[in-house]
């Protein structure tokens, strides 16, 4: 029942897989369409248009009948009807959509087994969205950075700002709260419940209403859920399954969050699970409760798990020695056949370790395996492959790897926070594990959006050195900079402090290796192997087997060491650097090692002078493995320990100058400094760090050089009396100061590394 103002509005019938089962869409003064999208459109049915008078309230109905939906529009039948596509049995809730211009929806009724909702008024919900943005601008809009801050930390403004955000993301899809219901404002006005509800991660496919639903009808049954372990519990469910959760064993089925939120809260009781449950935030929790394997199933792995690995640290590492890999079942059917291979039966935990597997199969198994015992994991796609991760001694780590992190993608089905690429994982960890910082960082970035727009991007900027693994506040800040009234200066000063601090970080001595690009021409799938974190072997059966290095950018190399798979260690290798040419030199060879141990040993290499781009190692003479896998060549470990170096350029070339024949590229050109011009200055346009500063000249030798940079007022000053001053400073303008005038300057070049900001 609404009252009428010529509008489009649609009603529809959905399902909690965001499916259409009835599409209603009344379009002014022309037709009213009747459709489904389960999940895509089918073909119209089209009716004619009611007769809606302005201002004078309207009553819809939809029957549902034996085979098909009928309407009536204030109590008259229509003529057209449209067939049950879908049975109306997945039918879980009412959708309205669009009718702005004031048209009003009064009440609304659902009768019989579904759900009841009555909203007196629906203008309410919009309602407080305005009102919130209201306050929330007059708090900030105009305000001293200190001022939004203090803000941002209070009571008032942490619910003010997530209670909006969460609505607008509940309207975003098309629904609406009934704020006025007890357990919907409990959530809205308790600081800790939406702090953890808005910083636990993504939903997605973005149905926060139905996260909502979950969570308030827990505690309605729990009371106790309100606090503590349980609240955390209570969250992670109710953002977890706003998603439908498949059960692994038959895909078709869909696990019960509520039911399984009881379940795990009686495990809890029961001590049935590792450190990880009791100490995890509700974001690390939704990698435990959502795990795609029934109660029955966590039930039998906590009673089959071999006994050595039931622990905390090895759980999920189970799998390789309870899952055997099998591409054919003992009958001969293929894995690839699917449901055949495991007999047309559900695929169950049991069913893998009994019948066994492919990478697929294995790695859900340590997942299952890990969530059984209240450890996060989840599984990864690489290309072609099946992985997974899971949360060892504080950290994500990653198991069954061939291709690393860098090439790791979140499963199908498996929610993720913000992007999809498994290292967002990881950092996210980090965001959680100083929870406050990272709440208080989200809170300054919705606040942002109120700010004037040259204010926008200090509020980001103290947004992002609050908690820099906050990735939302980066996507945001990019659109702060676009603000064509944010002074450049600003920026640059801002930055300062964050990139002095990062190559700070970048100066000290590091596995240079790591996560880098690495390629073999043996046994290529696994050559990251050779270079990652983990114990995991590359192996080579050839008689000569080479591996290349990417630095990415130019190192200085210290120490080399290498850890080889049992005894299939090079007798005979010799490693190569390359420099900026790429041209590749002998440095080392295993005249130059230190050996320690027989066995899984390590060879230890002393550094060189100069700088790598790159390295390559050939090796030769190897020695066959001891398990029979016919291997000359193993490595479980390649560590490269040293520095790595900025790619110096030249980054005053062709700026704009007060001089433009000092930095044109060209020696031809000569500029003479005299009494009375004896300045130049050269804006970088860019925040830049100036290794050192080249001035090439002719003529006498008398003259000395000031060498001053600095961003907007704050001047720092180098000088010498030579034609080359090292700087190393972060500035964005350059002023040169001659004294002499006996001669000539050809060329001056700044060389350093320029940053890709304002």
């Amino acid at each position: 029942i609404g009252t009428y103002k010529k509008a489009r509005f649609s009603i529809n019938l959905k399902a909690n897989n965001g499916q259409i089962y009835l599409h209603v869409d009344f379009r002014p003064s022309h037709t009213t369409v009747l459709n489904s999208a389960t999940p895509h459109w089918g073909s119209e049915v089209r009716d004619s248009y009611p007769t809606f008078s302005s201002g004078k309230e309207f009553k819809i109905t939809i029957m549902v009948d034996d085979d098909s939906y009928r309407f009536f529009f204030n109590d008259e039948l229509r003529s057209k009807k449209f067939p049950f596509r879908k049975s109306t049995d997945g039918v879980a809730y009412l959708q309205l959509f669009g009718g702005g211009n004031g048209l009003k929806i009064n009440k609304i009724n659902m009768p019989g087994d579904k759900k009841h909702e009555l909203y007196v008024n629906r203008e309410a919900f919009h309602e407080k969205i305005s009102e919130l943005k209201e306050t929330i601008r007059n708090k900030i809009a105009g305000k001293t950075l200190s001022a939004v801050m203090d803000y941002a930390n209070s009571t008032e403004g942490s619910l003010d700002l997530f209670k909006l955000e969460l609505l607008k993301k509940v309207r975003s899809s098309g629904n609406i709260l009934n704020i006025d219901n007890q357990e919907i404002s409990w959530l809205l006005n308790n600081q800790e419940a939406i702090e953890m509800f808005m910083t636990s991660g993504d939903i997605l496919n973005n149905n926060w209403r139905k996260a909502v639903e979950i969570f308030t009808e827990i505690i309605k049954q729990d009371p106790e859920a309100k606090e503590g372990l349980k609240l955390r519990l209570a969250v992670a469910t109710g953002l977890t399954f706003a998603y439908p959760v498949h059960s692994q064993a038959i895909w078709s089925n869909l696990i019960d969050g509520i039911e399984r939120y009881h379940q795990f809260v009686k495990w809890a009781k029961e001590k049935l699970f590792f450190t990880p449950f009791y100490q995890g935030t509700a974001w690390h929790l939704r990698y435990i409760v959502g795990s795609w394997q029934t109660n029955e199933e966590l039930v039998w792995a906590r009673k089959n798990i071999l006994k050595d690995y039931k622990n905390e640290d090895k759980v999920a590492d189970v799998t390789h020695k309870m899952i055997k890999y099998k591409l054919y079942n003992d009958d001969g059917v293929s894995v690839h056949s699917g449901a055949p291979y495991y007999y047309n039966k559900p695929i169950t935990l049991e069913a893998y370790h009994k019948i066994g597997a492919v990478c697929g199969g294995i790695s859900r198994f340590a997942v299952g395996m890990a969530q059984a015992h209240g450890v996060p994991a989840l599984m990864v796609g690489q290309p072609g492959h099946c992985a997974y991760i899971w949360y060892r001694k504080g950290q994500w780590v990653i198991g069954n790897d061939i291709s690393g992190w860098s090439k790791s993608d979140t499963h199908s089905y498996i929610q993720y926070s913000w992007k999809r690429k498994a290292p967002f994982f990881p950092a996210m960890d980090n965001a959680q594990k100083n929870l406050n910082n990272y709440r208080l960082s989200e809170k300054l970035r919705l606040a942002a959006r109120f700010s004037d727009p040259r204010d926008k991007f200090e509020v980001i900027e103290a947004a992002s050195s609050i908690c820099p693994q906050n990735y939302a506040v980066w996507q945001e800040m990019e659109l702060a900079l676009e603000e064509p009234t944010l002074p450049r200066d600003v920026v640059h000063q801002a930055l300062i402090n964050e990139l002095t601090s990062i190559r700070k970080a970048n100066l000290k001595k590091k596995n240079v290796v790591l996560e880098k690009p690495i390629s073999s021409d043996c046994n290529k799938g696994s050559a990251n192997r050779i270079s990652d974190q983990y114990s995991s072997h590359w192996g080579c059966g050839n008689t000569v087997a080479t591996f290349t290095i990417d630095l990415v950018q130019p190192c200085s190399i210290e120490e080399i060491k290498i850890n080889w798979w049992g005894w299939s260690k090079a007798s005979v290798y010799s490693i190569y650097a390359a420099d900026n040419t790429g041209s590749f030199t002998e440095v080392k060879t295993q005249k130059d090692e230190e050996v320690k141990g027989w066995f899984n040993h390590w060879s230890t290499i002393k550094g060189w002078s100069g700088k790598a781009y790159k390295l390559k190692m050939v090796m030769k003479e190897g020695k066959l493995d001891p398990w029979g896998y016919k291997q000359y060549f193993g490595i479980r470990k390649f560590q490269v320990f040293g520095f790595e170096h900025d790619h110096l350029v030249n980054v005053a070339l062709k700026k704009p100058s007060t001089a433009t024949a000092i930095n044109d590229g060209n020696d031809s050109t000569i500029w003479k400094p005299t009494k009375d011009n004896s300045k130049v200055e050269i804006d970088l346009q860019k925040l830049t760090f100036a290794e050192n500063v080249v001035v090439r000249k002719t003529g006498g030798s008398n003259g000395r050089i000031l060498v001053e940079g600095g961003i907007g007022s704050e001047i720092t000053s180098k000088d010498g009396s030579s034609g080359e001053v090292t700087f190393e400073k972060l500035i964005n303008k350059a002023l040169l100061e001659f004294d002499g005038e006996d001669f000539k300057v050809k060329e001056i070049s700044i060389l350093g590394r320029s940053y890709s900001v304002k």
